[in-house]
């Protein structure tokens, strides 16, 4: 392909295309001006609009294997240079025939119209064949476009400008024709800036030969010779439509000169805007699925623009002899904008696939067919105006004089020729159902899905190529059609292939049966090599089946049996997003009719580069989650902030109850709305607007999510601050952040006995300064204002600013100093939006607040979460007060229960055994679950619901992974693979790596494990050279140690931190520690283990433990009996009991101090 630019390209092309059809057109406006006024009757007027036919379409009949022979052996450039030379020796001839008109007569003027056809015969082929050959796949239907725009826009100007320029040169012809001569120098000189493609011109075969090479190029493949005869049913249609306004206008409308061409231009302009509109609608493919629609809608309208004319426009007082049917030219008008979706893909399609070799002479055939057909169609409306014809003419042969022909008025004509019309694209559907199937991929991508592909570019336009793709939905095969103009051979089960209205439709489209028996699918397979041999698309979908619980099964090796060995075919990773939650999905459970939830649905499709040879079905799922992973970096258009989506949501269900304090009022989405709006405007009086963050430290109530929204909507950012990390640390992340406010409550601060902090500024003060008129300021502008002119108002900065930061978190200083996490909008959108997606939550659950704000896993769940879905969530201040979550689990209806397995466990101890059969959903996350704690819950929901356990960490918005079972209509009732914590949610990649090199390791084999996706956090506040250490090309390195199997599903052993090498060998603290735990049953963490030199095996594990059940001995027997390795298994003499086991605030161990307790207990045993 050429390296110019696209408009280098484009214009001298276009340039030199417009103006010769304006020439065309306004010499042939002309011609009609001349005859206009003097034809005496009806059939007088239909036998002259036949001859000026056939003088425009004849030479594209006669020379056909002369054009397309030189467009194949000349270069293209040189045959546009000589036509447009040939066009100016017409246009002179033309201009000296005008002056002799009224001796002459019109003869002489329609041979001038022979010769001007002749040379756009000698054009057409070598500008059509030039398009392909200068603008690759991803150009052509915009180039096609463009120009169908320009050309039709060439044509609207040159009939319109033909009646003006008559008018103003005082209808002197001679005038006219030196415009005509000066536009054919314009076009003269474009041909001249035209860049040479890079086509290579052929030998000289001679005419036969070019014309059985055009021929063989035409019929080639069905789907071409179909394009080739829409091409020419739709030039017979237009020229049929444009002497029928004539006869129209003269005959029925009584219309003068002005009239007609307003008529004959509306059309015109509608055609132009038409192919304008079809290709920006297109895009970077040429979507044939417009062709159906638009051919029904031209039938339709031409049947109205024969029917209904409607009443004529009072005339303008300055021109009284214009009279204008505004009806007719709407119609018409309409009739040309569905004219122009009919034409543009048609046309690009069939320059786009002919055989580039054939693509002159094929293109040339093409115009015989296309004026032929113009021919017949002109000569058959004749004959239905032949019985008009006064006795005295005799043009017709006597045998068809003999016979009572026709006398059709044009209203009956119009009408006649849109039912040839809806018949010919009725005979198209049946002989191409390929339109059909186009058709409904366009309405399914265009009304019911918004789709976002990425990576179309990567498929190559012409050879064999094997897509393998993830499979989400019914619609999966419709969606990768969408994305090319290809054609896609999908495999498809015989239980569905086999099924009688799909079958037909299935076998033409080219779906490959995949049926049951050894022996029939190796047959199959041998049809898919040779599928590919021919140099077609393959779609194949490893998983086997259609997800049934959002995320991506194991992928089969078959797709790299199917490759044949005698031919190179590049394997296409595809990856289809965000359809699981459709009515296309299972997520609903059985395929039925449903209305959509969201009109139009949000979906993606991601196109990878080619796999390199021997990748593993396992590297090659891996491959396509990461597709996934970078699809969902950029927002979509629909994404919106938290409090943008607050205010959309209280607009639409401003009654819906959406959050309540455990013990104390309820507040609607329409109070929070105005109440975070009230409080904005004082947090942007006090706060200095130098000052980005805010600190909040409050229980979890809904004065704090409200006061969350509100800092927000005063276009800063909450730094939400852990009360419970001590003094120090509060005063660390203060001093981070730049914080000069931190929101908070006296009560709140009495309750917990701490001492105010300079900063600290006092809700209950902040209230006594609201005013009446404040609130009912507000609460007016909420209500009479839409949603986004309020957002506009209240938060102009950051309201639609989805990568602005939305909170800072302070990590819990497990492993040293509190670190300050940024996460934006979009880090929590996406998370979120997979997570709701694989736990099937909706607006009618409600949930139990009882994590703290603080931590990432109860920001996201108990505040942002219902937020954005408009859900309900119950607020208990304290996780541990047992009795409150008891009570508001069973007065509230809770259905989900988030907590950490300690949480739970008290729950199970403490709880209401009740409230375990009502929650439809408990998730477990923020540590490791143990075995003991499952087994409990199932007992107490007495084996009816499952407790789900997740994997996440602040950096990761939280969530990263979530244990669910095979499908979803078993949510809740079962979990996933036992002690996994499940697979990476949809969007987001997870890998294992070797945590040396960095290297992907194969499943089944224990390394780091690294995470990429949207919710990876934005960095480290502050500490820029810290965040390039934990997130490398965009992977982060959770300091997890797990394995992965081939299902995705993970199973972490421990941190990177928490291990000893012991006899060479790497042994978990994390998993000794649990065994421990689960082996003594109680309730509390008892238990801690860490690691101390030993001179014989290098590091010894020790245990400190607060109480023990059971002595050592007989825990290290029980150790044995569960088949530990004795590695893992610590000696007697290496338990210490200590008072208390070092926690942080958010009930983790504190790991730094567990490292001092264990050196000095080395240091004291050296002594």
């Amino acid at each position: 392909m050429i390296k110019e630019s696209y408009a280098r390209r484009i214009t001298p092309l276009v340039l030199s295309q417009f103006f010769g059809v304006f020439n065309d057109n306004a010499f042939k406006m002309f011609v009609v001006l001349a005859v206009f006024k003097g034809l005496p009757g009806y059939f007088e007027g239909a036998a002259f609009m036949f001859l000026l036919t056939a003088a425009y379409v004849l030479p594209f009949i006669l020379l056909p294997a002369v054009t397309g022979l030189l467009a194949d052996t000349m270069p293209k450039r040189s045959i546009l240079i000589l036509s447009k030379a040939a066009e100016f020796a017409v246009m002179l001839i033309g201009t000296f025939c005008f002056t002799q008109f009224d001796s002459w007569g019109v003869w002489p003027l329609l041979g001038v119209m022979f010769l001007m056809t002749a040379q756009s015969a000698f054009f057409s082929p070598a500008y059509n064949g030039s398009l392909p050959e200068t603008f690759p796949e991803a150009e052509i239907s915009r180039a096609n476009g463009l120009g169908g725009m320009l050309t039709f826009i060439a044509a609207i100007l040159g009939a319109g400008a033909a009646p003006a320029v008559w008018a103003w040169s005082g209808k002197n012809f001679t005038r006219c024709g030196e415009l005509l001569c000066l536009f054919a120098v314009f076009g003269f000189l474009a041909a001249f800036a035209v860049i040479p493609s890079g086509g290579r011109p052929r030998k000289n075969r001679g005419m036969l030969a070019s014309f059985r090479d055009g021929w063989n190029g035409l019929t080639e493949t069905r789907a071409l010779w179909v394009t080739a005869l829409g091409d020419a049913f739709f030039c017979s249609v237009g020229v049929v439509i444009q002497t029928l306004i004539v006869l129209y206008a003269k005959f029925v409308l009584k219309s003068g000169e002005a009239e007609l061409c307003a008529l004959l231009l509306a059309p015109a302009v509608g055609m132009g805007l038409g192919c304008f509109l079809c290709g920006l609608c297109s895009g970077k493919r040429v979507e044939l699925g417009f062709v159906l629609p638009a051919g029904i809608g031209l039938a339709l309208f031409l049947f109205l623009a024969g029917g209904n004319p409607g009443e004529a426009w009072p005339p303008i007082p300055s021109m009284p002899s214009l009279v204008l049917h505004g009806y007719l030219l709407a119609e018409l008008f309409a009739a040309g904008i569905c004219g122009g979706f009919f034409i543009v893909p048609v046309r690009a399609y069939f320059q786009q696939w002919v055989a580039p070799q054939k693509r002159g002479a094929a293109l040339a055939v093409n115009n015989l067919l296309s004026f032929a057909s113009m021919l017949i169609f002109s000569f058959l409306l004749l004959l239905l105006t032949a019985g008009a014809a006064p006795s005295e003419y005799h043009i017709l042969p006597d045998w068809m004089n003999a016979i009572r022909l026709p006398a059709f008025d044009p209203s009956k004509l119009f009408r006649a020729f849109s039912g040839i019309t809806l018949l010919g694209v009725i005979a198209g559907v049946l002989l191409l159902p390929e339109l059909l199937f186009r058709t409904f991929i366009l309405i399914l991508t265009h009304l019911l899905l918004t789709v976002r592909i990425t990576g179309m570019e990567k498929i190559p336009e012409h050879g064999p190529v094997l897509m393998v793709s993830n499979h989400s939905s019914f619609v999966d095969n419709l969606l990768i059609s969408a994305c090319t103009s290809r054609r896609v051979h999908f495999l498809m089960h015989e239980d569905y292939y086999r099924i009688p209205f799909l079958y037909p439709l299935a076998r033409f489209l080219g779906f490959i049966e995949v049926p049951r028996g050894i022996k029939r699918l190796k047959t199959m397979m041998d049809t898919v090599r040779q599928t590919l041999r021919d140099g077609e698309v393959v779609c194949v979908f490893p998983e086997g089946k259609i997800t049934r619980n959002g995320l991506m099964d194991e992928f089969s090796g078959g797709y790299s049996v199917m490759l044949p060995e005698d031919c190179k075919v590049p394997v296409i990773p595809v990856r289809i997003g965000m359809m699981w939650g459709s009515i296309f999905s299972y997520y609903y459970g059985k395929l039925k009719f449903r209305i959509p939830r969201e009109v139009p649905y949000p979906a993606s499709v991601t196109f990878g580069d080619p796999i390199p040879e021997g990748m593993t079905p396992f590297e090659l799922r891996q491959t396509i989650s990461e597709l996934g992973a970078d699809a969902e970096m950029t927002p979509r258009n629909t994404e919106r902030t938290l409090h943008y989506q607050l205010a959309k949501n209280a607009k639409r269900h401003p009654f819906r109850p959406l959050m309540c304090d455990y013990g104390g009022k309820t507040l609607k989405s329409f109070q929070v709305y105005v109440g975070a709006a009230v409080l904005s405007r004082k947090f942007r009086d006090m706060v200095p607007s130098d000052c980005r963050y805010v600190g909040i430290m409050m229980p979890n109530c809904c004065a704090a999510a409200v006061s969350c929204v509100g800092i927000l909507m005063a276009d800063k950012v909450p730094a939400v601050l852990n009360f419970t990390s001590g003094r120090d640390a509060l005063r660390h992340a203060i001093k981070k952040a730049s914080i000069t406010h931190v929101i908070t409550s006296r009560k709140f601060l009495e309750k917990i006995k701490f001492e105010p902090m300079p900063e600290m500024v006092f809700l209950e003060d902040i209230a006594k300064t609201v005013t009446k008129f404040d609130k009912i300021r507000m609460f007016l502008m909420a209500l009479l204002l839409p949603h986004q002119e309020f957002m506009s108002l209240i938060s102009p900065e950051t309201h639609r600013d989805v990568m602005n930061t939305a909170f800072v978190l302070f990590s819990s200083g497990s492993t040293g100093i509190p670190k300050g996490v940024m996460l934006s909008h979009h880090n929590f959108n996406s998370d979120i939006n997979s997570f709701i997606k694989v736990m099937s939550w909706t607006s009618k659950d409600v949930i139990l607040g009882t994590l703290p704000i603080f931590h990432a896993f109860g920001l996201t769940t108990a505040l942002w979460m219902p937020l954005m879905i408009n859900s309900k969530v119950v607020y208990v201040t304290s996780p541990l007060d047992c009795n409150a979550v008891s009570k508001a689990c069973l007065n509230f209806g809770v259905t989900i229960l988030l907590g950490t397995p300690t949480f739970i466990q008290s729950y199970l101890r403490r709880c209401d055994p009740a409230i375990f059969a009502k929650i439809r959903l408990t998730v477990a996350g923020a540590e490791r679950l143990r075995m003991d704690i499952t087994e409990r819950f199932d007992q107490a929901a007495k084996g009816e619901r499952a407790l789900i356990e997740g994997y996440g960490c602040t950096e990761l918005s939280p969530i990263v992974a979530i244990n669910v079972g095979n499908s979803v209509l078993d949510l809740g009732k079962t979990a996933g693979k036992k002690g996994s914590i499940g697979p990476a949610m949809p969007g987001i990649c997870a890998r294992i790596v070797d945590p040396v090199t960095r290297k992907p390791l194969p499943p089944d084999t224990e390394g780091l494990l690294v995470v990429k996706g949207p919710n990876v956090m934005q960095g480290y506040l502050g500490e820029p050279e810290l965040t390039r250490q934990v997130i490398q090309n965009g992977w982060y390195n959770t300091g997890d140690i797990g394995r992965m199997d081939s299902d995705g599903y993970i199973t972490l052993c421990g941190r990177l931190s928490r291990f000893s090498k012991i006899g060479g060998e790497m042994v978990p603290h994390e998993l000794v520690e649990c065994a421990i735990n689960e082996i003594l049953h109680q309730e509390e963490k008892t238990a801690a283990v860490s690691s101390i030199p030993d001179p014989s095996k290098g590091e010894a594990l020790v245990v400190f433990y607060t109480n023990l059940s059971m002595p050592p001995e007989k825990i290290i027997e029980e150790m044995r009996a569960s088949n530990i390795t004795n590695l893992w298994i610590p000696k007697a003499s290496n338990f210490y009991h200590v008072d208390a086991l070092p926690m942080l605030g958010s009930g983790k161990l504190d790991l730094v101090a567990l490292k001092k307790m264990a050196d000095q207990l080395a240091a004291e045993r050296k002594v």
